[in-house]
């Protein structure tokens, strides 16, 4: 099931958004340089990347081990956009701070689906 908001990660920890950050599009004021991540955010994102496998939880101890996983994820993804850093930028496939099967993990659990 998919909630309203599109997110996998979002259904993955059954909530309406995990992901939103409470704060509003609005100006700001003309355009922004990207604030670049912090070596070990990329590090706790790979991490927790790492934990969430391919493939469905097989028991329940992986699945409380993937909501771990999902629900620190969506508090870094949280955290980091209130800062000004957006951690979908790691899924950018000429960033290279992901390996490329993380990135794609990244993307696919993190971007909206229509």
């Amino acid at each position: 099931m998919t909630p309203p908001c599109g997110h996998p990660l979002c259904a993955l920890l059954g909530d309406a958004c995990s992901l939103a950050t409470g704060l509003s599009r609005g100006c700001q004021m003309g355009p922004r340089a990207g604030r670049p991540l912090a070596p070990e955010v990329v590090d706790e994102v790979r991490a927790q990347l790492a934990q969430l496998d391919v493939g469905a939880p097989r028991d329940a101890e992986e699945r409380e081990r993937w909501r771990a996983a999902a629900s620190r994820l969506a508090a870094i993804f949280r955290r980091e956009a209130r800062a000004g850093r957006g951690l979908l930028a790691l899924a950018d496939p000429d960033d290279g701070e992901l390996e490329p099967e993380l990135r794609a993990r990244l993307a696919a659990l993190c971007r909206r689906r229509a």
